[in-house]
């Protein structure tokens, strides 16, 4: 007889005679008489064989080494912007390209040990992985402080939506920051972190950027490894460094940029050596720029079209020719994105937050954990989502998914326009939002109001760049007579983000850091240290 680890039972169990037909029956499938009894058999046969694979127990990744203080959710006294949905302190080298700095992350980006909430009423989970920027940010010397404020799920535009209340733009504590990565941006301006990544979903990166007067850098899709985001579709996910400066945020992207066989992206192979901080010094001379006609409309700010020409007549003085163009296709683009954007979220919903069709890692008891959380909690699902989720259904039960597939084909024209276009062009331009920081709601605040809030016009010039995987830079091109911040957003060819960060180099040297923003006189300096206070 030989010894070893073998189940008594199967660790799987097979559908019931009853189960089938119901099972069936959710796809559409109609069973023939008699079908049933050796289907049972088939099924009990497949199931076997996925149980084997218990047995096998590929490798886990490991955490980095270091100490991991699991921290608390601050009161109102000590973070009054509501920056943080949980302050932790959360380092491993103490060596590095980041020693020294204090970094903040978006609420669904995995830290092993801390709680992530995706700023949702669903309950949180804490995963034993972190995400792989997670790993590149500590090894190389950075210092985690804290898990910060979003839109739930990320699925809006102003950080109204979160479960923990928004947080306050620290330029005007009366005005949205901007979201979903709202606290990401708004940590950064107020000087709570020095540096904060957030996860650009459609503008999600960048708006928070534009909104509270700093650097948010989208790279090229697949560029950062995206393993441990909680995803709302692994195509236009992108991990996006914010920074006050266009040097910092090409530092953070250099540290966190480049292969990793975890990464679920659909973008795979070796990047080679990644430098960015160095094209600070290349300047635009002999560049060719466009910019985007239907990205400045009437729809924007007389202070954001402002924001536009000051930073043409720099990129002219520095050399670069820049000229107007037309691309019809940029409208169009919002009109794919949101109905899109539905689809992918419901498919990613479905498959418990983790989607098919790649070769990336699958934190298992994270999905396990969505998926329990979803099924029993759906009440506390936020009102976008649920609307994304049952128009899907709709279009595929209704339409047979055609409008989808005809979305996805858009998508595709839309990516090929834009690469056809920089072919003749270096870097692109628009503005980044049509407007400055909204004011906040004031509470309660009906739910209808609240769906409203993020509007197409909201992500009219940042959405098209999820859709199409090209690089951009979100940077301060000025203020509005209120002080609020206006943006310029830079668009480059994949993976050339070094000479979208030339011209990001050489604005900044034109308007400053921060774009002539300054902070509201309510975040004083005994507010920001308090902030920067590590927990006790």
């Amino acid at each position: 007889m030989s010894i070893g680890r073998g189940r008594l039972r199967g660790f799987l169990v097979p559908p019931g005679a009853d189960d089938l037909a119901r099972l069936a029956d959710l796809d559409g499938v109609e069973l023939q008489e008699g079908e049933a009894s050796f289907l049972q058999a088939a099924i009990k046969s497949l199931l076997e064989s996925a149980s084997l694979v218990e047995e096998i127990s590929p490798p886990t990744p490991r955490t980095i080494a270091g100490v991991r203080d699991l921290g608390y959710r601050p009161t109102v006294e000590e973070d009054p912007l509501n920056l943080f949905i949980r302050k932790v302190n959360v380092y491993g080298s103490e060596k590095g390209p980041l020693e020294g700095e204090i970094i903040g992350l978006k609420d669904n980006i995995s830290v092993s040990g801390i709680p992530t909430t995706n700023g949702s009423r669903l309950f949180s989970h804490t995963s034993t992985l972190d995400a792989v920027v997670v790993e590149r940010i500590l090894s190389a010397g950075g210092r985690i402080v804290g898990k910060l404020n979003m839109d739930d799920f990320g699925a809006a535009g102003t950080g109204e939506t979160s479960a923990f209340g928004p947080c306050r733009n620290p330029v005007n504590i009366n005005h949205s920051p901007g979201g979903s990565s709202g606290a990401s941006a708004a940590a950064v301006r107020s000087g709570a972190v020095d540096l904060a990544l957030g996860v650009d979903q459609g503008g999600s990166g960048r708006i928070p950027a534009a909104a509270c007067g700093v650097v948010g850098l989208k790279a090229t899709h697949g560029l950062v490894p995206s393993f441990g985001v909680t995803h709302i579709d692994h195509t236009i996910d992108f991990v996006t460094p914010i920074a006050k400066s266009v040097a910092d945020a090409a530092r953070l992207l250099e540290v966190i940029a480049g292969f990793d066989d975890r990464d679920p992206q659909w973008v795979r192979g070796a990047l080679g050596t990644l430098s960015f901080k160095d094209a600070e010094h290349e300047g635009v001379n002999g560049l060719r720029i466009g910019v985007i006609e239907e990205s400045v409309g009437d729809f924007c700010d007389k202070a954001v079209i402002r924001g536009v020409d000051a930073s043409v007549s720099a990129l002219r003085d520095g050399g670069a020719s820049v000229e107007m163009i037309s691309i019809p296709v940029w409208s169009n683009a919002i009109t794919v994105f949101q109905p899109y954007i539905a689809c992918l979220f419901a498919n990613m919903y479905r498959t418990e937050g983790e989607g098919y069709g790649h070769l990336g890692y699958v934190d298992a008891d994270r999905a396990y954990a969505f998926g329990l959380s979803r099924r029993t909690e759906s009440q506390h699902i936020s009102p976008q989502a649920k609307a994304w989720i049952i128009a899907a259904r709709h279009i595929q039960e209704k339409y047979l998914n055609v409008p989808f597939w005809k979305l996805h084909n858009a998508r595709l024209w839309i990516r090929s326009t834009l690469s056809g276009i920089l072919e003749n062009f270096d870097l692109l331009i628009t503005p980044t939002v049509p407007s400055t920081a909204p004011r906040l709601l004031d509470p309660p605040v009906e739910t209808d109001v609240l769906l409203m809030r993020t509007d197409a016009k909201l992500c009219f010039n940042t959405s098209p760049l999820n859709l199409t995987g090209h690089p951009a830079l979100a940077l301060p091109s000025g203020v509005d007579q209120q002080g609020l911040p206006t943006s310029v957003q830079i668009i480059g060819r994949h993976f050339d983000e070094r000479t979208v960060l030339r011209a990001g180099f050489e604005l900044e040297r034109s308007f400053g850091i921060f774009g002539g923003s300054k902070l509201d006189p309510a975040v004083t300096p005994a507010v920001v240290e308090k902030l920067r206070q590590p927990p006790t």
